[in-house]
């Protein structure tokens, strides 16, 4: 925090620029400690704070929308594999005859299914399709709940941020209302001056209730997404800029996006597996046939017996299922056109929001201290009596709303290289953005 303001008696009032130039050269000059101090603070405080790197890490490891991704990838399996399994072999034995003069006949027969269609090997077929298509859904729903991981940091990095920020304005405040009761107590000042400091200090300590409430509470949705049930609210480490290195042309991308984005490896494998499904209901109007064979014991002699039982398709040509796995294959098709249109216009538009942060970034990146320096002047030059308390609480203001755009600055900035990323089909990596000699290996030539 700034230097305590002094009561106005306590001090002397020199008028002039000369002494107006050389308040903000004391600010200046002590601004490299102050933020000194406030850095050593804050590694105080932060020394068991998790940064992002550590927060996808633990998302990954054990959090609930990844966990349930794998939960939803071992149910698509298991239902895949459920309609293609062979049929099993049945085995009988049966006595006849009971409770008659006559010799009992005894019978055991083995039934063996026989695939004559081909319906079971095509849908066999469409199984391996379909544990594809099940991985590249897991692989998407993996991607998304990193970048719901990721904004739910970015989320409360901004919020602590934020809660500094007004911790260090509610200070100012309340030091500039003790200088202008003590004034007001001395007839230095009107009485609607010191009401206004007055009302201006409760209006901040109001706004950091406020803040430090929406700080815990996205602290504990952080904790959530982590999957971690924690005693104490979960710390975050301060924002940083994040690395926005160049970014390559939109066709270069376009063409890895098409062969890295999990959504479209996922929507062609269901399109080879709805092919598959369809030959394999056509193939279905003649039912499976069964192979049979076993003894026959009657009045003591051994005989053999072999059979075939076919269904006939006389009332079901299973015309519904054929029908169902038409429409399944063309919609399975939509979809991959579909997907191809949004990735195409996702990296579009991901690529633009990217280079327009990126070109923000020299200006953007002294919000914070020029934020700072704007409060420090304002403050001393008000307790010296060259500007008037409107003009105070003005630069007050102006100094919480650069820093505070500063911080949505960043948080921007981080959104758009990880959707960026996302959107080329990357996996987020919060030390290495874009890894372009990466990228450059994905796409076909280069």
């Amino acid at each position: 925090m700034s230097e305590p303001i002094p009561r106005a008696a306590e001090r002397a009032r020199p008028r002039g620029a000369a002494r107006f130039i050389a308040v903000v050269m004391l600010v200046v000059t002590a601004a490299a400690p102050l933020d000194a101090q406030e850095a050593a603070a804050g590694a105080s405080r932060q020394t068991a704070a998790v940064d992002l790197r550590e927060a996808l890490e633990t998302a990954r490891a054990r959090g609930p929308l990844h966990r349930l991704a794998d939960a939803r990838e071992q149910t698509a399996i298991g239902r895949v594999r459920e309609s293609t399994q062979w049929a099993n072999p049945s085995l009988e034995w049966r006595r006849e005859n009971l409770g008659s003069a006559l010799q009992p006949d005894i019978f055991t027969t083995a039934y063996v299914p026989f695939d004559f269609s081909g319906r079971r090997l095509a849908l066999r077929q469409s199984a391996a399709a379909g544990t594809t298509r099940a991985h590249g859904d897991r692989l998407v729903d993996w991607r998304s709940a990193d970048l719901d991981v990721a904004r739910g940091w970015l989320h409360a990095a901004r919020t602590a941020g934020q809660l500094v920020v007004l911790e260090r304005q509610a200070e100012a405040l309340r030091q500039i209302a003790d200088v202008d009761a003590a004034r007001l107590r001395e007839g230095l000042v009107s009485d609607a001056v010191g009401l206004r400091t007055s009302l201006e200090a409760d209006r901040a300590r109001v706004a950091l209730v406020r803040s430090r409430t929406e700080a815990e509470a996205a602290g504990a949705e952080l904790a959530r997404l982590l999957g971690l049930t924690l005693a104490e609210p979960l710390r975050v480490r301060a924002l940083e800029t994040p690395l926005l290195p160049e970014a390559p042309d939109s066709a270069a991308l376009l063409v890895v996006a098409a062969a890295a984005r999990p959504e479209i490896r996922a929507r062609e494998a269901l399109v080879r597996e709805t092919e598959r499904r369809l030959a394999a209901e056509q193939r279905g109007v003649f039912g499976e046939v069964q192979l049979q064979g076993g003894t026959k014991e009657t009045s003591g002699v051994m005989t053999g017996q072999v059979g075939i039982a076919m269904p006939l398709p006389f009332f079901n040509r299973n015309d519904g299922a054929r029908q169902r796995a038409r429409g399944e294959s063309m919609e399975a098709r939509l979809q991959l056109e579909d997907v191809r249109r949004s990735v195409h216009g996702a990296v579009r538009v991901a690529l633009l929001h990217y280079r327009s942060l990126r070109a923000t970034q020299p200006d953007a990146s002294t919000f914070g201290s020029r934020g700072r320096d704007v409060g420090d002047i304002a403050r001393i030059a008000y307790r010296e009596g060259h500007i008037s308390l409107t003009e105070l609480l003005d630069a007050e203001r102006a100094s919480a709303d650069a820093m505070q755009a500063h911080l949505q600055w960043q948080v921007d900035a981080w959104l758009a290289r990880f959707e960026l990323e996302r959107a080329v089909g990357a996996r987020l990596d919060a030390d290495s953005p874009l890894d372009l000699p990466l990228l450059s290996t994905l796409v076909p030539g280069r």
